[in-house]
């Protein structure tokens, strides 16, 4: 269990939560990584992995390599000043994943993947900030950590480097990690992770980021794809204006009729549902594949086997979500506002909220015909896995 240590969980949200950095010392106390710093490498080989390594020649020198890698390049690096990096660890490795349990007071549409990053002593991918949250769980050896607040900014970058780097960076906190403890970084905080030692292992648990003009963009792709906002733009009183003005009231015009579509609530939240679990292209590629017509089986049969399984797990790489409504609720599957077959809100909530629902919180749901389509609809497209007893 995540132990927040001196504060709440609720100090946490009102307090630092994407507002100022916070340290929580031994936060998953004896907590030992599921995987080695050699499965890593291994995993770096592989073409529908994201890798990156990141070596430091001098102060302000820093070489970016993409992966996929071969295997000589690992004895090709220097002994230290190097860094390994691979996106996605929990959609490709059960064990990472089941860490996001422990940051569920975050709503799970909001996260973006755990990053596992491995460093020789002095690896490092240099001085930045992102514009997401970010956790940072020290999973094995120790990492130095700088943070700072001034000078996050796009004009502040090192340039000719492959990275986006701070060229300036006024160190205001100073850490040093050691194996369970993690640290908060909101948005645009600018922080530098050194590793001290030659197993330093650092997990990242980052969140999602949202510009306001990539959700207008899609709340425009909704509209038209549904159809929608077909209301015509009317004139202004033309009274006094001259044939090349265009007058106050013709823009104020086009504001009334975008701000009205903006008042439809219910294409709003329709909308944000489909845009908060859509998924991005590396996780679309990483979708189980169906299964095929031999391979299905009846309603009857996985209901009974669902009775005498463990539980079920859900696919790493599928997002679902649920909206509440004054009419029920909707339900949402990987950006599409999906068929429940009139299952009940009671079990479309607890498909949404739980990855793993084990079987004492199943069993009470499979005797409703609706709710036995649904999970029939899920297991043929393959989004959950059944746990054996």
């Amino acid at each position: 269990m995540l132990n927040f240590s001196d504060i709440t969980l609720d100090v946490f949200l009102k307090d630092y939560w994407q507002k100022k950095p916070l340290l929580i010392k031994n936060a998953f106390p004896d907590f030992v990584s599921p995987i080695s710093a050699e499965e890593l490498a291994g995993l770096s080989l592989e073409e529908e992995v994201e890798s990156r390594i990141v070596i430091q020649h001098g102060e302000q020198d820093y070489e970016l390599k993409r992966g996929p890698f071969e295997e000589t390049v690992y004895s090709e690096l220097p002994e230290q000043n190097w860094t390994l990096l691979i996106q996605g660890m929990d959609r490709l490795i059960p064990e990472v994943g089941e860490l996001l349990e422990q940051f569920d007071f975050i709503p799970q549409w909001r996260l973006d993947d755990i990053m596992i990053s491995y460093a020789a002593t002095g690896g490092n991918v240099g001085p930045h900030f992102d514009h997401y949250d970010v956790f940072l769980l020290q999973a094995q050896g120790q990492r130095n950590w700088k943070l700072t607040s001034q000078d996050c900014e796009l004009s502040n970058y090192i340039e000719g480097v492959d990275l986006r780097l701070m060229q300036r960076f006024v160190v205001e906190d100073d850490y040093v990690c050691e194996a369970g403890d993690l640290l908060y970084v909101p948005p645009k905080w600018g922080h530098h992770g050194v590793g001290l030692t030659d197993d330093c292992m650092t997990w990242s648990i980052g969140y999602r980021t949202y510009k306001g003009l990539e959700l207008w963009d899609s709340f425009g792709d909704y509209l038209a794809e549904n159809n929608a906002f077909q209301t015509l733009y009317q004139d202004p009183n033309w009274q006094g204006s001259a044939p090349g003005e265009i007058t106050e009231g013709s823009w104020q015009q086009a504001k009334v009729l975008l701000e009205s579509v903006l008042q439809d609530e219910a294409a709003l939240k329709q909308w944000f549902g489909r845009f908060a679990t859509q998924l991005d292209q590396s996780a679309s590629q990483q979708l189980p594949e169906p299964l095929t017509e031999e391979e299905q089986s009846d309603i009857e049969t996985l209901i009974d086997v669902l009775h005498e399984a463990e539980g079920i797990v859900r696919d790493p790489v599928c997002r679902f979500a649920y909206l509440q409504t004054e009419d029920g609720v909707t339900f949402y599957i990987n950006s599409a506002i999906w068929q429940d077959f009139g299952a009940t809100p009671e079990f479309l909530r607890l498909l949404a909220n739980q990855r793993r629902i084990l079987q004492d919180e199943l069993v009470p749901h499979l005797n409703q015909e609706g709710n036995q389509k649904l999970l029939s609809d899920l297991w043929q497209l393959q989004f959950f896995e059944i746990l054996e007893a």
